[in-house]
């Protein structure tokens, strides 16, 4: 969204309407009718007494829907405003908004539950809101860190009692693994493991879940996920001319034997230049920063705190580990048909490649010791 459009967002969910016209009218009326019967006299009275008031409102229309009036109605209201997604903004409405900061925090001193709430999935606030000198000490960052797997698997637990059922150890163990932090991971499979069992509602009496189950939910999960994933790696992987380096596929190869949590630039360029020794520290510096960047469908992301660098979705790094072995018998510059990649790898998919590429890290690094 544009920063003219989230604007009229918000305006329109707070649905704004302010008095343009008072119309207030007054009636009184009082009437006698006499009526005479052959028979005899009938007399009739009767009064009427009527008094109108009204307001007229009118919407708010978009030459008024100034900052200062969403803040103040929003002041009113006693509502914030949420900004989901800030890090998909542009870079240019990033800058609006911070000024409308400025407005807001002007205007908390007449509305103290004023606020605007900015919510992006990376891992410093500087990233999300690219805020002046000014703004510094009036923005409050708050860290947001990925679940351990204690953590993922309370959701489990606590999701399993709600439904009446419980997750085998270890198949809890490997979803909590897989979701490698990502709660949202967590939650779609096991999501797609009850639709598969066919459970919409709690059972009835208390059903173990095995391992097997993980199976379907796999499969469901990559059908879902595999238009993004071509794409995802189509846009990092495609080169426009042939270089002397293909330089994103060494990253994702890399990165593919390095541990789910990913690694440090020095710990990519290790293993790059295992397969490529005059490998150019420059080059690595540079198509990092593209591939976490991508706008459109980024590949990897990093992290400020740690300094790692790692896939987006562990689905990435499983897909990462059986295209480096499908690539080895291939020209490094033939084309790869991604249809064909994707559709091999969700076909050929187990939980026995799941654990493998939670599990390979370990190998790879006692091998190098």
């Amino acid at each position: 969204m544009s920063f003219e459009q989230l604007v009229l967002d918000a305006f329109d969910q707070l649905s704004p309407f302010y008095t343009t016209e008072k119309n207030q009218k007054t009636t009184n009326s009082v009437s006698a009718q006499l009526e005479a019967t052959y028979l005899g006299i009938k007399s009739q009275l009767s009064g009427t007494s009527l008094r109108e008031s009204g307001d007229k409102s009118t919407r708010a229309l978009p030459p008024q829907l100034t900052l200062q009036n969403l803040a103040r109605f929003m002041g009113q209201s006693k509502s914030c405003w949420i900004l989901e997604d800030f890090h998909k903004i542009n870079e240019s409405d990033r800058a609006l908004l911070s000024q409308a900061m400025k407005v807001f925090v002007d205007m908390a001193a007449e509305y103290n539950t004023l606020k605007i709430i900015a919510i992006g999935a990376v891992d410093s606030a500087r990233q999300v809101v690219k805020y002046d000198h000014e703004m510094r000490t009036r923005v409050a960052e708050i860290h947001v860190p990925l679940m351990n797997l204690h953590e993922l698997q309370d959701i489990i637990i606590k999701g399993g009692e709600l439904m009446n059922l419980r997750f085998d150890s270890s198949l809890s163990s490997t979803i909590s693994h897989y979701a490698a932090g990502l709660p949202s991971i967590c939650h779609t499979l096991c999501l797609n493991i009850c639709v598969h069992l066919d459970f919409n509602i709690p059972s009835e009496k208390l059903v173990n879940i095995r391992k097997e189950s993980l199976q379907p939910a796999l499969k469901m999960y990559l059908d879902e996920a595999s238009d993004t994933l071509k794409m995802a790696f189509e846009n990092n992987l495609k080169q426009s001319k042939v270089k002397k380096y293909n330089n994103p596929e060494l990253i994702v190869k890399a990165l593919s034997e390095l541990p789910q949590e990913g690694g440090t630039r020095a710990d990519i360029y290790k293993r790059i230049t295992k397969y490529e020794k005059d490998y150019p520290q420059g080059n690595l510096t540079k198509y990092l920063k593209q591939m976490c960047e991508k706008e459109i469908t980024p590949l990897i992301r990093s992290s400020e705190s740690s300094g790692k660098y790692a896939f987006i979705d562990p689905l990435y790094r499983a897909f990462a580990m059986a295209l480096v072995s499908i690539t080895h018998s291939h020209d490094p510059h033939e084309l790869i048909d991604w249809n064909d990649a994707i559709a091999s790898f969700i076909k050929s998919f187990s939980t026995e490649e799941l654990t493998k590429s939670i599990h390979t890290y370990k190998i790879l690094y006692a091998t190098d010791k």
